[in-house]
C-alpha cells in the first residue's frame, strides 16, 4: 500500500466548529502526559484564539493536514521574530495532530516534511516543536525526524 500525498491546507473561519472540536479532542488525549493538565476551555481557547486570527500579523497559523484530499489531522503553528535577532522567524510547531483514523501511515512525517519545505521557502531560521514531558512516543517521533532536545521549559502556578 502506497502512502498517502500529505499536504497542508488552511482552515478557514467556515470551519472553525470543526477544528475546535478536533482541539477538544486532541486536548482529552494529551491529558495523561501532563501531570498538570486541567480540562481545556474550548470556548475560552476558541475565543482567544478567533481574537488573535482578526489581526492578519497575529504569527498564528492553523492548517488542515490533508492525506489524498481528506482531513487526516491539523497543525497549529506560531510564527515569531527570534529574540535574539528580530530579524529572523522562528516558527513554533505548537500543536500537531494526526487522527487516529490516520495513524501510523506515515502521515505525521509527511505533514512535517510540508512544514520544514514550507517554512523554507519563508525563510524561517529554525522551527521549535513543543512536547509535553511524559509523552514518550512524541519525544521518539520528533527526534527520528532531526529535531533535538535544546532547552527544557519549567512551571508552576505562582
Amino acid at each position: 500500500m502506497s502512502e498517502p500525498a500529505v499536504r497542508l491546507g488552511p482552515i478557514e473561519a467556515w470551519e472553525h466548529d470543526d477544528f475546535f472540536a478536533a482541539y477538544e479532542a486532541y486536548s482529552q488525549e494529551l491529558e495523561p502526559f501532563d501531570p498538570a493538565h486541567e480540562t481545556t476551555d474550548v470556548a475560552a481557547y476558541r475565543a482567544a484564539v478567533e481574537d488573535d486570527l482578526a489581526y492578519e500579523d497575529s504569527g498564528r497559523e492553523l492548517s488542515w493536514i490533508l492525506a489524498d484530499g481528506t482531513r487526516a489531522g491539523f497543525v497549529v503553528l506560531r510564527h515569531l521574530p527570534d529574540w535574539l535577532d528580530p530579524n529572523r522567524m522562528i516558527t513554533t510547531i505548537a500543536e500537531l495532530c494526526v487522527f487516529e483514523s490516520h495513524r501510523r501511515a506515515g502521515i505525521g512525517r509527511a505533514a512535517v516534511d510540508a512544514i520544514l519545505a514550507q517554512e523554507r521557502a519563508r525563510g524561517t531560521y529554525e522551527i521549535e516543536a513543543g512536547i509535553l514531558r511524559d509523552n514518550a512516543a512524541a519525544h521518539a517521533f520528533w527526534s527520528a525526524l532531526g529535531f533535538e532536545v535544546r532547552q527544557v521549559v519549567t512551571a508552576r502556578r505562582p
